[in-house]
């Protein structure tokens, strides 16, 4: 799908092609971590104090004595488990996801990978264990034919050392080695435990049965569970707070084999709140609680310590660090318990270290743990910069607002908005305010300095979906999810309640039937004017007038233009002015999703102005459409950039002017999934995205050379685009555009002509349709008309080779019309919806009468051409058998 891959652009020296291996955007801090699949792990050795923690599909591993983060990026879903060796040199993550799913084993001193396992599961890994030596990794696949592997992961084979599926019904979720006895392996799904036993390369298991008569209570749904070492006993725990005891069958069935357990007690452990956690570590057994207990049980189930009171949340993971000092006087008293500091990861968005010897302490306040990663506590909603500093505005899903410093990573203030679950935010150009947009169709204008409510403007009744302020801060728009516009305007006011207020609601206008993608406000100095437009999944940008908006008449619409008729614009951004090559430097242009240009550069409403789709240009390849678009300030050199995100997955940078050239535009994978939002620091050295879901953020550095080196590398000219032609130049294809090319010069000198040919190089404007045509490309009347227009502006009545390169290149859909694009169709025009068959009388009726009529000649010679056969006047058509019918003519 890209031209090129992702993150293989590099940096423009006086010897590009060595700097090739930098990117154009370079991961250099992280904010929050997993909270879904939580996972932590300890690797202090050697005098280093550092674990790791995953954010994503991007492994952290945080040294927080020296506060420094080293980032291992390989996976491309979000991990979901990680392992490591006894000696802390080794560790393994995995991560679950239907496509390019993998474990990867790391050099965890080093950071560097040194095996990577492709596809090991269909759907990923749900889990993974390590043996203490590095020897094995075992894993789970996530389904849904679940599998368990173990792998000799230093063995250049790409195949498991074993491999069996998994019978049980029941999702297994974790998998531990026995420690003492590697060739035992147990694992667990909410229902089910399966004891597995390994020898010469293969698997057998075992899944003894559960009554709840057994037991006095019964038993709740399992977690997860862990051998006893040196014993034939395991333990699993659950969701109502109980551990279950596992042993060998003291009278065992004919058929048993003796590595074969049953339920023997159910111990109550964590009154009524889930065990999240069970380990067992030197000789303690370690159970960790949503109750946000920890406690600590010598191999007889004998409760030995007790953390109740850390303060920091229902505890989700927990990893063992360095052994607990020595006291200052020598050493222990005789037959103390040496409990191990270890490290908590909770529920409420924190990572903590807990020092061992806080249980001794008597206050309740000393008996805390002390935060080591502050993270979030439910998926991030919206973010924005501060204008002219490094202060970063977070809210969450939980209705929090968090204020921290992205330069020195300090968490600085925050707020609970009560009652609210806010989904946008925006702050005010002088810093002084915050405007934000919840579920309930409120909207919430906040003080910066202190965070106090200034004014709840409640008048909307729908979910906000985006919030504006104006340049000049003197009005503020929203975008809500019944495809309307709200105003608000700063002039004080009296409530009914009698209390004044210094917004005022103007009015809110129902101006697209689609989905709002783009709604900003445009400072057009040339005009003295600011300006506000919409655009919408209905391909129509809207204008409003600010000036003639009243609140005793509602918002005025000056004008509403369709600015396509096929591709769905999925973002709306302002290039700066003059960046555009031989343009008007006054005229502000439009960039819709990077289908096209518009042009704004007077007071005139948009349908009077030159507002055509002045050029359509191809944008990024490097996944879906982008949906969010920033303009960077200039770089040192002046240069200009334009940094987009897309729905799922991909953030890259783009490089001004806009002119098609793929070699001017990057893209690499920085989320797991999606990519919810997207800000810059005021200086444009910085970007900031977040997933959303995934409840972290992260913090990208610009390296604008590296895509100028790219560029550089890519050639100049016509060269980029020809690349583009499918075989490239000399193609099959390129070969007959030159001959159509010159074809189209004879036909317009006449092709009965006795006068001498003159080859001009020249093609009339008038014939650039067949042209496309003749490529293979077919334009709708719609989009002629824009490509005409676009070679006429430029004062041309006549195209050059290069020109109709360009044109089909940067016209042309990038991807082909898909089967479920057809059916899409097909249902469109009245397919019913059970057999999907469409009747020859309806397609003739629709096509004819609905956006470009075709007779019913012009009809019937198109499906001949693309099925190749006639029609009778009786056909049914599906969609399935139509695309088949049209891929055997290709």
């Amino acid at each position: 799908m890209s031209r090129q891959s992702i993150g293989e652009q590099g940096v423009l020296s006086m010897q590009p092609k060595e700097m090739v291996d930098r990117n154009a955007m370079n991961l250099r801090w992280t904010f929050g971590f997993n909270l879904e699949s939580m996972v932590l792990v300890d690797l202090t050795a050697e005098g280093h104090l550092a674990m790791f923690y995953a954010i994503g599909h991007t492994g952290v591993i945080f040294d927080y004595e020296m506060r420094q983060q080293r980032l291992l990026q390989g996976h491309t879903n979000t991990i979901t488990c990680a392992a490591t060796s006894d000696d802390k040199k080794w560790l393994a993550t995995g991560d679950m996801g239907e496509k390019d799913a993998m474990i990867i084993v790391w050099n965890a001193r080093t950071g560097v990978p040194v095996r990577s396992i492709f596809d090991p599961h269909i759907g990923g890994v749900v889990d993974l264990d390590m043996t203490p030596d590095a020897k094995y990794i075992a894993s789970i696949g996530a389904g849904p034919k679940q599998t368990i592997a173990v792998w000799r992961w230093t063995s250049p084979e790409e195949t498991p050392a074993a491999q069996h599926d998994v019978i049980s019904r029941d999702l297994q979720t974790c998998v531990k080695f026995r420690r003492d006895d590697v060739r035992e392996i147990m694992t667990n799904g909410s229902q089910r435990v399966i004891f597995w036993s390994w020898e010469d390369d293969k698997l057998k298991f075992y899944s003894p049965a559960l009554s709840s008569k057994e037991f006095s209570s019964p038993v709740g749904k399992f977690t997860q569970s862990v051998f006893i070492p040196f014993s034939n006993q395991a333990v699993s725990a659950t969701e109502d707070g109980d551990l279950l005891l596992w042993d060998q069958v003291l009278l065992p069935a004919l058929d048993a084999r003796p590595s074969d357990r049953c339920a023997v007690k159910l111990l109550k452990l964590h009154d009524g709140h889930a065990i999240t956690f069970i380990s067992v570590f030197d000789s303690f057994l370690v159970t960790a609680g949503a109750d946000g207990f920890v406690r600590f049980y010598d191999l007889k189930f004998r409760l030995l310590a007790w953390y109740e009171d850390l303060d920091v949340g229902p505890i989700a993971s927990l990893t063992f660090t360095s052994p607990r000092a020595t006291p200052k006087d020598g050493g222990y008293l005789e037959g103390e318990v040496r409990i191990p500091n270890f490290i908590v990861a909770t529920k409420a968005g924190k990572i903590a270290l807990v020092n061992a010897a806080i249980f001794e302490q008597y206050s309740k306040e000393e008996r805390k743990g002390e935060v080591l990663v502050q993270g979030f506590e439910s998926p991030i909603s919206a973010m924005c910069a501060y204008p002219s500093s490094s202060k970063l505005f977070v809210v969450t899903t939980s209705g929090m607002l968090r204020v921290l410093d992205f330069e020195s990573q300090a968490w600085l203030q925050q707020k609970v908005l009560e009652k609210r679950t806010p989904t946008c935010i925006c702050v005010n150009p002088n810093g002084q305010e915050l405007v934000i947009g919840c579920t309930d169709g409120s909207v919430l204008i906040i003080g910066v300095s202190d965070l106090e409510l200034i004014q709840r403007m409640s008048q909307i009744d729908c979910e906000i979906t985006s919030v504006q302020f104006a340049p000049d801060g003197m009005h503020v728009a929203v975008a809500d999810a019944h495809n309307c516009v709200g105003i608000f305007r700063r002039e004080r006011n009296v409530l009914e309640s009698g209390k004044e207020v210094p917004w005022l609601y103007v009015g809110r206008y129902r101006s697209h039937h689609g989905r709002i993608v783009g709604l900003q406000f445009i400072l057009d100095k040339a005009a003295g004017i600011i300006r506000l437009v919409s655009l919408a999944q209905d391909r129509v940008i809207v204008e409003y007038d600010l000036s003639s908006s009243m609140a005793a008449t509602g918002v005025v619409v000056r004008c509403a233009i369709t600015i396509e008729e096929t591709a769905v614009p999925t973002a709306l951004l302002q290039l700066p002015p003059g960046c555009q090559q031989g343009e008007d430097p006054n005229k502000i242009f439009l960039v819709l999703d990077i289908i096209g240009l518009t042009g704004v550069h007077d007071n005139r409403p948009l349908e009077e102005q030159d507002s055509h789709c002045l050029q359509t240009l191809l944008g990024p390849t490097f996944g879906p459409p982008p949906h969010r678009l920033l303009t960077l300030p200039p770089d040192e050199q002046g240069k200009q950039y334009v940094v987009y995100a897309t729905p799922h997955k991909v953030v890259g940078l783009i490089k001004l002017p806009l002119d098609g050239n793929p070699n001017c535009s990057m893209g690499l994978i920085a989320h797991a999934g999606e990519v919810a939002e997207m800000c810059a620091s005021h200086d444009g050295k910085l970007v900031l995205t977040t997933g959303g879901s995934d409840c972290g953020i992260f913090l990208w550095e610009v390296d604008p050379s590296a895509l100028e080196a790219s560029a550089a590398l890519g050639g100049s000219g016509i060269e980029p685009f020809e690349a583009l032609i499918p075989g490239g130049k000399g193609g099959e294809l390129y070969d007959e555009m030159l001959d159509y090319f010159y074809l189209a010069q004879l036909r317009a000198q006449g092709e009965d002509t006795t006068e001498e040919r003159k080859v001009t190089g020249l093609a009339p404007v008038e014939a650039v349709p067949e042209l496309m045509q003749a490529f293979g490309y077919y334009p709708s009347k719609f989009e002629i008309r824009d490509m005409v227009h676009e070679v006429r502006r430029k004062g041309k009545d006549s195209v050059t080779f290069s020109d109709l390169i360009k044109l089909f290149v940067n016209h042309k859909p990038v991807n082909d019309v898909s089967l479920e694009e057809i059916q899409q169709a097909f249902h469109h025009l009245g397919a019913e919806p059970v057999t999907g068959i469409l009747k020859w009388e309806q397609l003739r009726m629709m096509l004819m009468r609905m956006g470009e009529s075709l007779s019913e000649s012009e009809i019937q010679t198109a499906i001949a051409r693309l099925t190749g056969s006639s029609l009778s006047g009786r056909e049914d058509f599906m969609a399935s058998t139509f695309a088949e019918n049209v891929e055997s003519m290709c």
